[in-house]
């Protein structure tokens, strides 16, 4: 059990200092590409159907709630001064 828990926290620290710097993860990547292509192909397309099906998703739900819109302003309406004017 030991070992299990040794084993497991190298990994995962090993992890850690990998996905730390966008050219280890990068460079890690190109080394699995390279040496197991198949599975790395699947994963990716796993990985690029799910995200696409959440966005799918969430476009669904923003749409079907009431509208959707890139940009949303809303400002509270302008309170009028004591001195007759508009205060910002």
């Amino acid at each position: 059990m030991t070992a299990l828990i040794l084993i497991g926290t190298a990994l995962a620290a090993l992890l850690g200092w990998l996905c730390s710097s966008p050219i280890r993860l990068a460079g890690a990547g190109a080394v699995l590409l390279i040496a197991h292509p198949v599975p790395v192909f699947a994963l990716t397309v796993a990985a690029v159907l799910a995200v696409t099906t959440v966005a799918a998703r969430m476009l669904h739900r923003s749409l079907r709630e009431g509208g959707w819109w890139l940009v949303t302003v809303e400002r509270p309406a302008f309170a009028v001064s004591r001195a007759a004017g508009v205060a910002s």
